[in-house]
């Protein structure tokens, strides 16, 4: 009797233990894990004409000001997140909310961005994308962006302007920051946000792995 109760038991256990696998498994909310390859540390930063620095930025509250305006860190997810699409090996990292009053000179140009250009909120993004394929490449590391309350961006509305859409050569890491301005949806609101990625598309335009789409808790 002892022995068949064991074997129930067993087998119950065995069974929990497939189906807690079967969940770490799923890729509908990205996880943080550790990039899969290395990012050159000196490329990480390099000041925008477009934004203020924020690197020292570490915690909601702080806040910065330099020739490009004021920026107020108002949420912060650290860590990285990584995806792979085909050949493409994507990390995302320190996705910053800010508060941004640019200064005078910049205010026209973010009219096209935002309803208010002289302040308002943006989310940032810090990426490192690898192309690990023998051929060249053309990819969007962010083709569109939704917001938990429904708000949505494609590359487009990326304001960093740091050329990370497009073609990538055999071996080749392209590193560096994209920004979008959030119009509709408050800090308070910001829940998670969904990244789809581009297709990859080869030399001729014609698409060899379907994009990726990942959700990011952001509380």
């Amino acid at each position: 009797m002892k022995y068949l109760i064991m074997v129930v038991l067993s087998v119950m256990l065995l069974a929990g233990c497939s189906a807690n696998g079967t969940n770490s498994e799923s890729h509908a909310e990205a996880k943080d894990s550790t990039a899969p390859f290395d990012i050159p540390e000196k490329t990480k930063y390099t000041n925008n004409p477009q934004a203020s620095n924020d690197r020292n930025l570490k915690k909601a509250g702080d806040h910065a000001e330099d020739e490009n305006g004021q920026l107020t860190l108002k949420a912060i997810k650290e860590g990285q997140t990584v995806e792979e699409v085909g050949p493409m090996q994507l990390v995302i990292e320190d996705i910053k909310v800010m508060n941004y009053s640019p200064s005078p000179d910049l205010i026209d140009y973010f009219h096209a961005f935002s309803h208010n250009g002289a302040n308002f909120d943006y989310i940032k993004f810090t990426v490192a994308i690898k192309n690990t394929s023998d051929q060249p490449v053309n990819f969007a590391p962010i083709d569109l962006l939704e917001t938990n309350t429904g708000e949505k961006k494609d590359f487009d509305d990326d304001f960093y302007l740091e050329n990370l859409y497009g073609d990538y050569e055999p071996g080749e890491v392209k590193v560096g920051n994209m920004g979008f301005v959030l119009n509709e949806t408050s800090v308070d609101e910001l829940e998670s946000i969904t990244i789809t990625t581009s297709d990859v598309m080869d030399g001729e335009q014609k698409s060899i792995n379907e994009g990726e789409e990942m959700t990011i808790p952001f509380k």
